[in-house]
């Protein structure tokens, strides 16, 4: 496994649903995660890296960490989790 996917969701208030948002690449980390939880913070912290770089809205997102075969499809999900994204200001923490 040289690469993961990232599925992210965004949150709508409107529907209460998440709604599609964007697939992350990301390349398997040298220490790779033993376990879901392991997956789940791996996760997190890549989310936190793009979302500063692009700027994403503050919410609430959803994600599912997944293998996929060359076609695209996932066949083998590693984790998902719930994650709410404040900016670096709101948050206290420094930007990138």
């Amino acid at each position: 496994m040289d690469t993961v996917w990232i599925d992210v969701s965004m949150w709508s208030g409107l529907s209460g649903k998440p709604q599609p948002y964007m697939d992350v690449e990301c390349e398997v980390p040298d220490e790779t995660p033993s376990d879901g939880p392991g997956w789940r913070d791996w996760a997190v912290e890549q989310l936190g890296h793009v979302a500063t770089t692009d700027d994403w809205q503050p919410g609430r997102y959803h994600f599912t960490v997944e293998e996929r075969d060359p076609s695209g499809r996932s066949h083998s999900p590693l984790a998902q989790g719930i994650w709410e994204w404040s900016t670096p200001r709101e948050s206290g923490l420094p930007a990138l």
